[in-house]
C-alpha cells in the first residue's frame, strides 16, 4: 500500500529555552509531527548571509520580524538535526501563510551519488555508506513498523529480492528507517525474515533524504551511485534489476 505523507511537508518547528537540542517526533490526532528544540548551542545559518549567528540574535531578528522568516533543521548523515537554517520567506509565502520547506529537487537522483550516511541497526552494527563500497545497499524508508505498511506481504518482496540476489553471489546491504524505538523494534518486529535490518530512531534520514511518499525504496550500487527509487508498490523496478 501507498501512503502520501503529507504531514512531512510541512515542520512545525517549537522554539523554546531548555538544556536539551534533541529532536523529538511525537503523535498527534493521528499525523506525525516533529518538535525540535533550540538553545544558546544550537547552529544556526543565516541563509541570507551564509553566517552563523547566534541563538539571541535568531531571536530577536524574529521578534522584530514576525512572520517574514522560517527555521528549517539540516539533517547530517547522522541523520540528526545538527544545524538550523534560517530563511527569508518568499512574499507568496507572507501573504498565504503557507510554507513548503521540501526541496524536492534535494531527493536522490538516479545516476547521482548518495549523500553519505552512518546508521546503527538494531543488530548494535554501524553501517557507514563510505565503507559500505563494493556492496549494494537498498534503503527503505517507513514511518513505523506496523500496519497497514509494515505487513508480511509488504516485506515478503523485499526479503525474496534479498534471497534471489544472495543465491546469485551479490551481497545487498539492506536497511529500514523508522521513529520506533529500539524497544518498539524488539517487541513488535515478528520473528521472520523482514528483508532489512531495522534502524530504530532513525526517521531523520527521511527528512534528509527529502523522501515524502513511505514505504519508499532507494538502491545503491557498489560506487554509491543510486541505480533506482521505487515506491512499495512500484517495487519491481528495483526487484527486476539484474544484479552483479
Amino acid at each position: 500500500m501507498n501512503f502520501r505523507f503529507i504531514g512531512f511537508l510541512l515542520f512545525i518547528l517549537c522554539v523554546e529555552n531548555s538544556q536539551s537540542s534533541l529532536a523529538q517526533v511525537l503523535r498527534s490526532k493521528g499525523k506525525m509531527n516533529q518538535q525540535f528544540v533550540m538553545n544558546d548551542e544550537t547552529v544556526i545559518i543565516n541563509q541570507a548571509t551564509g553566517k552563523r549567528i547566534s541563538y539571541n540574535a535568531y531571536d530577536d531578528l524574529l521578534k522584530k520580524n514576525p512572520g517574514r522568516y522560517r527555521t528549517q533543521p539540516v539533517f547530517d548523515k547522522f541523520g540528526k538535526a545538527s544545524s538550523f537554517a534560517l530563511i527569508p520567506k518568499t512574499k507568496s509565502e507572507i501573504e498565504t501563510g503557507i510554507t513548503l520547506t521540501v526541496d524536492e529537487d534535494g531527493m536522490p537522483e538516479i545516476g547521482q551519488p548518495l549523500p553519505p550516511f552512518i546508521m546503527t541497526g538494531l543488530d548494535g552494527k554501524t553501517y557507514d555508506s563510505e565503507k559500505l563500497r563494493g556492496k549494494y545497499i537498498l534503503l527503505g524508508f517507513w514511518v513505523k513498523y506496523e500496519k497497514p505498511m509494515y505487513t508480511w506481504e509488504s516485506t515478503k518482496i523485499i526479503s525474496n529480492f534479498i534471497q534471489q540476489n544472495e543465491e546469485k553471489g551479490v551481497e545487498i546491504v539492506s536497511l529500514g528507517t523508522t521513529i520506533n524505538t529500539d524497544e518498539e523494534c524488539r517487541k513488535f518486529i515478528p520473528k521472520r525474515n523482514c528483508g532489512f535490518i531495522p534502524v530504530p530512531n532513525s526517521y531523520g534520514f527521511n527528512h534528509r533524504y527529502k523522501i515524502t511518499e513511505t514505504p519508499f525504496f532507494v538502491l545503491v550500487d557498489k560506487k554509491g551511485i543510486v541505480r533506482a527509487m521505487a515506491p512499495h508498490t512500484e517495487f519491481d523496478k528495483i526487484s527486476e534489476l539484474s544484479l552483479r
